[in-house]
């Protein structure tokens, strides 16, 4: 039977544990900003968008088009819970506190999960390791996104499975379904566990509810939203347009050898846990949102690096991990009970050597803590610019804006005319044009009544009179 009991001693611990992170995620995230590390996609473009909630109005993005209802991009309509926090600060580093606060939560029920099953230290342990882990830290490194809200609700939903605790898990599942379209698919595998577990009408509920929500959301809401009509990430799971998915899937092996870094993100899933989270039943919560990812031609669904993508497996992989410990802790075998323990230690040595590759090891540099001569400048510039004025932005300038002007990106397909043209010449992203487009747009800006006001370590301000 589950631990259902908590000795009031190992109360505190795991809410510190958790206060500590959120502490360490909203510095990194903050020093980021302001250093111009975070960029219009995807931090200004979810910015403008809960503006507008704040202010009763659908969420339309100019970042993304005249028009552009952020609905018809993603199903996310879950954002609206954060629209008090901006009644308070309505400002990008308002959404970075947020996913940090959002990111630590989900610490919580995973740290109170291990420290009543393993004991406050290996407890802690294991709840460091997924502080650490390298999804998390992807999502804290990649500006905003929707995804963070998803991620407490797996906690929650996760460790009521380990516990036994039905209902709790399907309470904790369904809100998923706000978060983003994809979520369906986990919806419904949080159902097939249950399922599994033997409760038929809330398995078959979630099952039934998330395959519907899912094909509801994709075929109607997202077109209806849509300024072509359609949902139009569809690509990202065709391969040139000649296979369905259920022929990828089918050809997913094969596809290890082209792309070996698939292999690399299954080795880091589960290498992260010293593959104990095998041996729990839970890890099949994790397996609808895997395979797509893995079948996808997209490489980013791939990567173990600065993304989001991989945050929502963190909980999952974490409390299959937990759950299994207690499996493995129970074998007649020393041998299978001596790797319980070390698998302990083992999470924590991958989440420490894997550190300098992610975005809390920037703690260490100097560096991290000093404004650049070249970000003091574009600071600088970006004063001269009056709140209210109509502004084309480069993207990694664009959030820094997005709080208190009318922003689109620089150069704008839709030729919107703008008050204010603002880039770093320096550092051209790869939105909203290739680069050589980029400078063209630049060298033709005089010809369009715009002048040249500021120009400082490659930073560049034009005005339109």
């Amino acid at each position: 039977m589950p631990a259902r009991e908590t000795d009031r001693r190992f109360v505190w611990p795991p809410y510190l544990t958790a206060l500590t992170f959120f502490g360490l995620y909203s510095i990194y995230s903050l020093l980021r900003h302001a250093q111009l590390g975070t960029a219009g996609y995807d931090l200004g473009i979810f910015d403008q968008a809960i503006h507008a909630y704040a202010d009763f109005h659908a969420p339309v993005v100019p970042l993304k088009g005249p028009g552009f209802n952020l609905l018809g991009d993603h199903f996310h309509p879950g954002l609206i819970v954060l629209v008090p926090l901006y009644w308070l600060w309505a400002d990008a580093g308002m959404l970075l506190i947020a996913q940090a606060a959002l990111m630590a939560i989900s610490i919580i029920p995973i740290a109170r999960l291990a420290v009543r099953r393993l004991g406050t230290g290996a407890g802690i342990a294991v709840a460091v390791a997924y502080g650490l882990s390298w999804g998390i830290q992807g999502a804290i490194g990649f500006d905003f996104h929707e995804v963070a809200l998803a991620v407490p609700l797996l906690a929650y939903a996760m460790t009521s499975l380990a516990d036994e605790r039905w209902k709790s898990a399907a309470l904790w599942t369904i809100p998923l379904l706000l978060v983003k379209e994809d979520m369906g698919l986990t919806v419904a595998a949080v159902g097939g566990y249950l399922l599994l577990r033997r409760q038929w009408r809330l398995g078959i509920a979630l099952i039934v509810g998330g395959l519907a929500a899912l094909a509801l959301i994709l075929l109607v809401v997202i077109p209806h939203f849509s300024p072509s009509g359609e949902y139009r990430y569809w690509g990202s799971v065709e391969q040139g347009g000649d296979q369905d998915l259920f022929q990828q899937l089918l050809n997913l092996p094969g596809s290890f050898v082209d792309h070996p870094s698939k292999f690399i993100l299954l080795l880091c899933l589960l290498g992260m846990t010293a593959f104990a989270a095998l041996r729990s039943p839970l890890l099949i919560v994790a397996a609808p949102v895997v395979l797509y990812r893995l079948a996808s031609n997209n490489p980013l669904y791939w990567s173990v690096g600065f993304v989001h993508y991989n945050a929502i497996l963190m909980p999952i992989v974490f409390v299959a991990f937990l759950d299994a410990l207690g499996t493995l802790g129970r074998s007649y075998h020393p041998a299978v009970r001596r790797y319980a323990r070390l698998s302990v230690a083992a999470s924590l040595v991958f989440a420490m050597g894997v550190l300098p590759q992610f975005a809390l090891w920037r703690f260490t540099s100097p560096d991290f803590y000093r404004f650049s001569p070249h970000v003091t400048a574009a600071h600088d510039l970006l004063r001269r610019i009056p709140d209210g004025a109509t502004v084309a932005a480069g993207d990694y300038l664009a959030p820094q804006l997005t709080d208190r002007c009318a922003v689109i990106l620089f150069p704008d397909r839709f030729r919107r005319v703008t008050d204010w043209v603002i880039v770093d010449s320096t550092q051209l992203s790869v939105a909203p044009a290739p680069e050589a487009q980029q400078r063209a747009a630049l060298k033709a800006l005089p010809g369009q009544g715009y002048r040249l006001v500021g120009d400082q370590d490659g930073i560049l301000l034009f005005h339109r009179g």
